[in-house]
């Protein structure tokens, strides 16, 4: 059975409006009157020993490569420089919020080489950094040469830079290539032979996409959208799954885990086109994959060649379609005809409002339109390309009423014709490699007089299933038996032997059991015998995947902020001998710091008093766990690691924490538990949910299903106590908790609004 990941990719498109020029003229001649150009040098009248002449290779604050500095706030520009002493592969400078933990404001990023850097439109930069409010900044050089660069962080209209730590860095990248002129990897471990891969992968990507919207469908498509400036899109590929979550969210401020295309303002001066994706390796067991090359360029390729403007969130169906169509599943129709055979089936119409799962009806869609409407996609594509929304609607709209009965002929019958005809010969004797997602066809000839022959499955990523039909392609969605089928849970070593075969054509079909797993390195052989051996390849060498430990982190075994409270991603390796000891006479509460939420998460698992430690044994390297004062204000971060994980909670993690908790007053009245019942979740976070145990009956939450209407008791939110409290701000209007005793049997049910949340038991 497969299932698809809801989730495998993402499409974002960054915008921010217009903004003033940051430099006040006062500022521009007061770095003028610092130095100005080689060609303009200022008048000195009058010069003191104790008044030294400022250089221009002085202007600014000085930043050390590698280390961060810290406390940034200003109304105004500020200047900083950093002197890069050899040619490297990239400089990055990063711009984030510092450990007070406050929001960064608004400010930018100007990076120019040899000379000071000015703001705007027109002003003197090599790198801008202009995203929205309260995004992180990160401005990016590549192939920078030794010598001086400037950086100018100028603050948005009258929004203040708020307590920022900024870093320069020469060591996240160890390659920046240009595969062509249209787009350049980025890679932080990446060989010359992986690099050379990667570029052939885009390189086909590309030639596919103008094969199939250019030549097939609207050759005229094949320039650029009128005005589009994103020429070139930047992969920045991270080490690994845990590398990529932890400097996705520290450079780009985005909690993605699987991969992301970001699309900024492709027709402004601040323009970007940019990929953030990895080495899967945590996912394929350390076999080396990149994660969705050919996926997300369709999306940068999607953007410059058929869309005017930035990402639409309501044409998810056809972008992320598209992707699938172009990029994961070319002419690969074994996923399709499973979309097309599950229980529930949806509408052109349907798929267009955004009803559907994106990736696989979308795909089916895109898949359905392209392969036998072309006129129509033609029409679609010059409304697209014209930015003509209105007219574009209103043709999906006709589509979708004329069109859905060819669709789901289309989807019931000519994808299974095309998945029977998409088998790959293999010969007795022979193997092939198998990489990539979903399933795989094969046939194989069996000539008179075999006495047995055996199919193998050996090696690799992931877990796949192997069934062998004589005669006829099979697939499990719509076939009932096969010839032979092994089907083993969590191996990819299955087998099937057959006895006296028949001659002539046996069909081999291999199928993930998920389709978001990539299949790496995978082996299919095909031999007569029953205990017949065919000589594979040696494996691919493993790897492990190295932990991240970025430079705004405190040392290891050390607490840090509570700026450390962001989304994050763990390792599959446990963490060894974790305490977190408390050496105050404050009492401090100790939570699981929520990877997708940046908060805490649940119930605290313990109170630390004087001399109490916190000592878990089975937490993961990459786990964070925030310390509260008992009123749940954060106190500070440990980050567990690979070598240090004693953690000591020392005075001046304790200054200003509250000691005698304060119960709020109640807003919201618990209801009875007749409300275990199946409801409707509404739109919208529920404001002001606390909840606040004030009696000496000891009590816990648990979230009531919208299905079932029935407790879901393997996960318990909070167990209360005396004057404990619960508290969150994820948690959506109309959402249902039960209260239940300590032998979990109900006590009442809180019924979520829209206005305030406060329920106190007493």
């Amino acid at each position: 059975m497969s299932f698809r990941n809801m989730a495998l990719h993402d499409l974002v498109s960054k915008r921010k409006p217009f903004k003033p020029l940051g430099l006040s003229l006062a500022i521009t001649l007061a770095l003028s009157a610092c130095g100005g150009s080689d060609d303009v040098k200022p008048v000195v009248e009058a010069i003191t020993p104790e008044q030294p002449v400022v250089e221009e290779e002085q202007i600014g604050e000085p930043l050390t490569l590698e280390l961060v500095t810290e406390h940034i706030s200003s109304s105004e520009p500020v200047s900083f420089y950093v002197d890069v002493a050899e040619d490297s592969p990239t400089l990055v400078v990063s711009l984030f919020n510092g450990t007070a933990n406050e929001a960064l404001g608004d400010p930018d990023v100007y990076v120019k080489y040899d000379e000071p850097a000015t703001a705007g439109e027109n002003g003197n930069f090599d790198c801008v950094s202009y995203n929205g409010a309260g995004d992180n900044e990160a401005c990016i050089i590549d192939n920078p040469i030794a010598g001086r660069y400037h950086i100018l962080v100028d603050a948005y209209a009258e929004s203040a830079t708020v307590d920022a730590s900024i870093l320069a860095t020469t060591s996240i990248f160890n390659h920046s290539r240009l595969c062509n002129d249209s787009v350049r990897i980025r890679s932080q471990a990446m060989t010359d032979e992986q690099v050379d891969s990667a570029c052939a992968v885009l390189s086909e990507t590309k030639t596919r996409f103008d094969a199939v919207l250019s030549e097939l469908i609207a050759p005229e498509f094949g320039q650029a959208v009128e005005d589009d400036l994103n020429a070139i899109t930047n992969f920045n590929v991270f080490a690994s799954l845990s590398n990529h979550a932890a400097w996705a969210e520290h450079l780009f401020d985005t909690g993605n885990t699987s991969g992301i295309y970001f699309e900024t303002s492709p027709t402004d001066w601040w323009h970007d086109s940019t990929v953030l994706t990895f080495n899967a390796l945590e996912w394929s067991g350390g076999r080396d994959v990149i994660r969705s090359l050919n996926h997300e360029y369709v999306h940068a390729l999607d953007g410059r060649y058929n869309k005017e403007g930035g990402y639409r969130s309501d044409m998810a169906w056809w972008s992320e379609g598209l992707a699938e169509y172009l990029g994961t599943f070319y002419e690969e129709k074994y996923q399709s005809l499973i979309t097309a055979n599950e229980a529930q089936k949806y509408t052109l119409a349907e798929i267009f409002a955004g009803e559907s799962n994106a990736y696989s009806w979308g795909e089916l869609a895109v898949g359905f339109l392209i392969e036998t409407q072309a006129e129509t996609v033609t029409q679609m594509l010059s409304l697209m390309r014209a930015g003509d929304w209105d007219g574009y609607y209103a043709l999906l709209d006709i589509v979708s009423a004329d069109h859905q009965a060819e669709f789901e002929t289309w989807y019931s019958t000519t994808l299974a014709a095309q998945f029977n005809a998409s088998n790959t010969a293999l010969a007795l004797g022979e193997y092939s490699q198998i990489n990539g997602r979903g399933g795989w066809l094969y046939s194989v000839t069996v000539p008179q007089g075999t006495d047995s022959i055996t199919f193998k499955t050996q090696g690799g990523s992931g877990n796949v299933d192997l069934w062998v039909n004589q005669a006829q392609a099979f697939h499990p969605s719509i076939d009932i038996s096969a010839t032979c089928e092994s089907t083993t849970i969590d191996s990819n070593g299955e087998t099937c032997t057959l006895d006296a075969p028949n001659a002539g054509e046996y069909y081999v079909t291999i199928g993930s059991d998920f389709v978001g797993g990539d299949i790496i390195d995978l082996y299919l052989s095909a031999c007569a015998g029953v205990d017949c051996n065919v000589d594979l390849p040696a494996a691919q060498e493993l790897k492990q995947a190295t932990e991240p430990y970025l430079p705004h982190w405190p040392a290891k075994g050390t607490l840090g902020t509570c700026s450390l409270a962001e989304t994050y991603r763990t390792s599959y390796t446990n963490a060894a001998d974790v305490a977190i000891t408390n050496t105050t006479d404050t009492p401090v509460k100790v939570y699981w710091l929520s990877t997708s939420q940046a908060d805490k998460a649940g119930g605290s698992y313990m109170t630390l008093a004087q001399g109490d430690s916190f000592a878990p044994d089975s937490w993961r390297v990459g786990e964070r766990v925030m310390l509260t004062d008992i009123g749940d204000n954060c106190l500070g971060v440990a980050i567990l690691n690979d070598s240090d994980n004693q953690f000591e909670i020392l005075a001046e993690h304790v200054v200003g924490a509250v000691e005698e908790i304060i119960i709020p007053q109640a807003t919201a009245e618990m209801g009875s538990c007749d409300l275990a019942v199946p409801y409707t979740r509404q739109s919208g976070n529920a404001p002001e949910f606390i909840v606040a145990n004030t009696s000496d009956t000891q009590y816990s939450l648990y979230w009531i299903d919208t299905d079932s209407g029935q407790p879901y008791l393997d996960n318990v939110y909070a167990t209360l106590n005396l004057n404990d409290m619960y508290s969150a701000d994820f948690w959506t209007v109309g959402d249902r908790m039960m209260v239940t005793d300590s032998d979990d049997v109900c006590v009442g049910v809180l019924d979520l609004n829209e206005t305030s949340n406060i329920f106190v038991l007493e």
